[in-house]
């Protein structure tokens, strides 16, 4: 039997069974509020917001995608690049999954369990790439939105670091979501409020985010602008680039509309 498949009465030592429990749900509650963020982000990066606002009237939906941003920038700093240096509790080590995951090893788990958890915790151990990805978030959160610290050599200019994207995000988040089910015993757990179901006949159920960014398209004129132009439309689309049409047919074939 693998290690994850044992209840956790089973592999740890039964001590620190409910401490396990409690510290495990933390980090569970925060991985799904981490994850459900960039899946909205992954929505709201690629959606066309230039076929329906100006860049200076898109205020909401670009307030909403840095505030997003912003806070998974924090939760996931919290979880995994957190070090513990804070001044007001130097003796209160913060909760991250780094700390839970060796825990678990030096002082929770059971030693005939341990040579299992150790060959587990091998693979999932943060890449080359990942670190790098990580250490941009550590910058971004200590220059960007954490602190606004002056640079010493320009004292009227305050230091600068890389913004993190959202595929950079989501890798980042993948490695810890694995690290994190390396740490679940007796149980699989999913990592976000947005539901998986599907449909009867076999695609996924409509997304929240995807219904209300729908409802932009739906009535825009950019959608229906083939109708609305009429007779003028077929002088018009000859000084459209085919990606335009093709993107502008795309959009239309999910609402039932004839290519343009």
């Amino acid at each position: 039997m693998l290690i994850n498949d044992k209840n956790p009465a089973e592999v740890l030592k039964p001590q620190f069974v409910e401490a396990y429990k409690k510290l495990h749900a933390d980090i569970w509650r925060r991985l799904i509020h981490i994850h459900t963020n960039i899946i909205i982000l992954e929505r709201i990066e690629p959606f066309p917001f230039h076929h329906f606002y100006a860049a200076q009237e898109n205020v909401f939906w670009t307030m909403v995608y840095w505030n997003f941003l912003y806070t998974s920038i924090i939760l996931i700093y919290a979880l995994v690049c957190d070090e513990g240096k804070h001044a007001h509790k130097p003796h209160k080590p913060p909760h991250t999954l780094t700390k839970f995951k060796n825990d678990i090893l030096r002082k929770w788990l059971k030693d005939s369990e341990k040579p299992a958890y150790q060959a587990l915790l091998k693979t999932v151990k943060f890449a080359r790439e990942i670190e790098k990805i990580r250490r941009k978030v550590v910058a971004m959160r200590n220059k960007v939105v954490a602190h606004r610290l002056l640079d010493d050599s320009h004292p009227a200019q305050v230091q600068s670091a890389d913004r993190v994207t959202v595929p950079e995000l989501r890798s980042l988040y993948d490695a810890t979501e694995k690290m994190f089910f390396a740490c679940c015993f007796g149980a699989e757990y999913k990592t976000t409020f947005i539901p998986y179901f599907v449909l009867r006949h076999g695609t996924p159920a409509p997304k929240d985010i995807d219904q209300i960014l729908d409802l932009i398209v739906k009535d825009s004129p950019w959608l229906n602008s083939p109708e609305r132009r009429g007779a003028f439309w077929k002088d018009v689309r000859q000084y459209k680039s085919e990606e335009y049409l093709k993107e502008l047919n795309t959009w239309r074939q999910k609402f039932g509309l004839p290519p343009a």
